[in-house]
């Protein structure tokens, strides 16, 4: 369970949402536009090569928004706690490189922080696989296992092709990567300072 003081003891999370919050506040007070130069788009490479690294803060629709920033909420600090947080700002840059990657791979735009979100996911729920923290008491490693599932079954058959699967696998392949690298230097949950 998510506390306001776990939240206290995670600033690079808050750090990560109080961009992605500026930025989606700028596009929606004024217009998405002004924050153009930083969404990733595959015809303005190479000059906007920041950009594959910048897009992963960007979101302009508030449902896209939404839905990234409680991934990033309620799963970022736990990673946070876990990793520390030099390696917790490693895994978020991998995972948002490895989508904006996978986005130029595939010669189209995107945007969000949904790359790392997957990422956080896999790591976190696979680094724990057996415990009981889904619904019903399910054990973990389902909501990874669902997740593929999904990703590539919509990229097969096409399905909601506005979602940026191929960035989410990617994402969440930086995650399992990351995962068999970080593991051992794993922190208590319970008791770990984030350093």
């Amino acid at each position: 369970m998510i506390t306001l003081d776990l939240l206290k003891k995670s600033p690079v999370t808050l750090v990560f949402f109080s961009i992605s919050s500026l930025i989606f506040l700028v596009a929606r007070v004024s217009n998405p536009e002004h924050i153009r130069f930083l969404a990733l788009s595959n015809s303005e490479l190479p000059e906007r090569w920041y950009t594959i690294l910048t897009h992963g803060f960007v979101h302009v629709e508030p449902n896209h928004f939404l839905v990234n920033m409680a991934i990033l909420i309620l799963v970022g600090p736990w990673v946070e706690r876990l990793l520390g947080r030099k390696r917790y700002i490693i895994l978020t840059v991998l995972c948002i490189l490895a989508g904006g990657f996978s986005i130029v791979f595939w010669g189209t735009a995107g945007i969000g922080f949904s790359a790392a979100g997957c990422g956080f996911l896999f790591y976190y729920y696979l680094a724990f696989p057996k415990e009981r923290e889904l619904f019903f008491e399910l054990p973990n490693f389902l909501l990874p296992a669902a997740i593929l599932i999904f990703s590539v079954t919509a990229l097969v058959f096409d399905w909601l092709s506005s979602v940026g699967h191929l960035p989410h696998l990617a994402g969440a392949g930086a995650g399992v990567i990351c995962l068999l690298f970080f593991r051992k230097n794993h922190r208590s949950i319970e008791d770990a300072e984030a350093a």
